[in-house]
C-alpha cells in the first residue's frame, strides 16, 4: 500500500535523525494508516472519506491493542535512537509534545515508562532491560565493558522485532563499532586476558558493513574478553544472525 510507505518514510527519517519535531508531526499519520490496514484485515475498517482520505482516529481507535502496539514500537524506536546518541533533550521533547497532543496517556506512553524506571527497579522483560539501559545512556552514565556487551545484545534483540529494524540497525552497528574501538584502545586493562582476547575483536572491527551480522559477530568475538556466560538462547541468536548468506 503506497500510503503506508508514504507515511512511514518521515517516521523513518525522524528516528534516524533523532528529530523530535518530525517524529511528533508524523506519528498521527503513521498510526492512522496502520490502524486502517489492521482494520481492513479484520474486516472492520471504516469507509474512506469522500475525498478518498483515511478516516481520522477516534479516542477509541487509539486505545485498540493493535494501535497501542504500533505506537509503543514507534516511541521505543525513537527512544533507542536518542539513547544511542545520548540525546535526552530530544527524548524529553517528544514526551512533552505527545502529552500536549494526546494527554497524559498518549499512544506510546508505556514505551516511555520503560525509559524512566527507578535505578533500583528489577527488570523482568526485554523492554525493562532496554529501557533501563537506554535511561543510563540518555543520562550519559558509565558502562563497564561487560555492561556494554549486555547493552549491545539487548538492543540487538529488541530492534529485530521492530517495524523500524532497518532504520535502527545502522546507528546501532555504528554505536557498537565506536564503543568497542574505545574499549580495546582506552579500556583494554578492564578486559580479561587482553593479549589473547582483543585480537578477535579487532578482526571483527575490520568489517566495514554496519549490519546485524557485524553486530552479532562482534558480540561473539568479545564474549571471552568480558567473561560473559551465554545462555543457549543468546548463543543461538548471535550465531544465527552473524552468519552471512
Amino acid at each position: 500500500m503506497n500510503e503506508v510507505i508514504k507515511r512511514k518514510e518521515p517516521m523513518n527519517k525522524a528516528i534516524v535523525d533523532v528529530n523530535p519535531d518530525q517524529f511528533v508531526k508524523s506519528l498521527p499519520g503513521w498510526l492512522e494508516v496502520t490502524h486502517f490496514v489492521m482494520a481492513q484485515r479484520a474486516g472492520t475498517a471504516k469507509p474512506l472519506n469522500e475525498d478518498g482520505s483515511l478516516p481520522a482516529l477516534t479516542k477509541s481507535d487509539l486505545n485498540t491493542s493493535g494501535t497501542q502496539k504500533i505506537a509503543n514500537d514507534s516511541v521505543f524506536s525513537f527512544a533507542i535512537s536518542a539513547a544511542l546518541k545520548g540525546d535526552k533533550a530530544a527524548f524529553d521533547k517528544v514526551e512533552k509534545e505527545l502529552v500536549a497532543l494526546y494527554g497524559e496517556n498518549f499512544p506510546g506512553s508505556f514505551a516511555f515508562w520503560h525509559f524512566k524506571q527507578e535505578p533500583d527497579a528489577k527488570p523482568e522483560t526485554l523492554d525493562d532491560y532496554v529501557g533501563m539501559i537506554g535511561k543510563t545512556m540518555l543520562e550519559q552514565g558509565h558502562f563497564e565493558p561487560k555492561d556494554t556487551w549486555n547493552a549491545g545484545v539487548r538492543f540487538l534483540e529488541k530492534i529485530r522485532g521492530s517495524n523500524f529494524v532497518v532504520e535502527l540497525t545502522g546507528p546501532l552497528a555504528q554505536w557498537h563499532r565506536d564503543i568497542w574501538e574505545k574499549i580495546i584502545t582506552q579500556l583494554k586493562s578492564q578486559l580479561v586476558d587482553p593479549d589473547n582476547n582483543v585480537p578477535p575483536i579487532k578482526k571483527e572491527l575490520e568489517e566495514t558493513r554496519n549490519d546485524q551480522s557485524f553486530i552479532a559477530a562482534l558480540l561473539l568475538s568479545a564474549v571471552a574478553a568480558v567473561d560473559q556466560e551465554l545462555t543457549e538462547d543468546y548463543q543461538g541468536l548471535l550465531k544465527s544472525v552473524s552468519r552471512r548468506i
